[in-house]
């Protein structure tokens, strides 16, 4: 099975290890709702959304529930979610978008 055209990772930098469980929901260019969600692996990763996508230029968007998924290991945090914005020009290409996120911060890259 190949990954999605869209993935993504999330690393706990608290501990240094993946999270697991964070629900994360897709939006196209397009769509005002989301087109995918999906929750993390047991290695912080989505390589497959609840359904599939087909990849139009303009500008995508993940949204991950940071503050439902603190609240369930027993954290506060203080961003609610964090939702990242990123440009897809070259709809034949693979887009991976890493998180990386602690209580207080977070930070991302195009990863590949």
């Amino acid at each position: 099975m190949t990954k999605a055209p869209i993935t993504t990772h999330i690393l706990n930098l608290s501990t240094g290890k993946p999270a697991a469980e964070v629900s994360v929901a897709l939006y196209s260019p397009t769509a005002p709702h989301p087109v995918a969600t999906g929750k993390t692996d047991k290695d912080g990763r989505i390589m497959h959304w609840d359904s599939d996508i087909e990849l139009e230029d303009g500008v995508w968007h993940l949204e991950f529930a940071t503050e439902q998924w603190f609240a369930a290991n027993e954290q506060t945090c203080f961003f609610a979610n964090v939702r990242l914005s990123f440009n897809v020009s070259a709809s034949e290409l693979h887009y991976h978008v890493p998180l990386l996120l602690n209580a207080f911060g977070y930070s991302t890259y195009r990863g590949s």
